[in-house]
């Protein structure tokens, strides 16, 4: 994983995925949260301006703050850590609504 400045004063982490073509796309961590005892990554892609998808991880430890990044098969998993995400932007949004007052 590499850190690269985001251009708002903080740096953010990135990592490169390979899809099943083979090719290389990079993907900034945009939040790590937990749904019940699971640790999940959602990743947004570093080639869009306008974000309007996401990929949502499960986190496994690889220890010494080590991770790596599992596809979710099971439906229903992925649907509450998405919509887990879905909160924590709503969040955010919130959050930065009253930031601007």
């Amino acid at each position: 994983m590499a850190k690269e400045d985001s251009g708002y004063g903080f740096e953010e982490t990135v990592v490169t995925l390979t899809d099943e073509d083979g090719t290389d796309r990079d993907f900034y961590i945009d939040e790590i949260y937990t749904v019940g005892r699971k640790l999940y990554a959602a990743l947004i892609p570093g080639d869009v301006e306008n974000v309007t998808e996401y990929y949502v991880f499960r986190l496994k430890s690889l220890g010494d703050d080590d991770f790596e990044l599992e596809d979710i098969d099971d439906e229903e998993e992925y649907d509450a850590a998405a919509d887990a995400y879905e909160e924590c932007l709503d969040t955010r949004a919130w959050n930065m609504s009253f930031e601007k007052e």
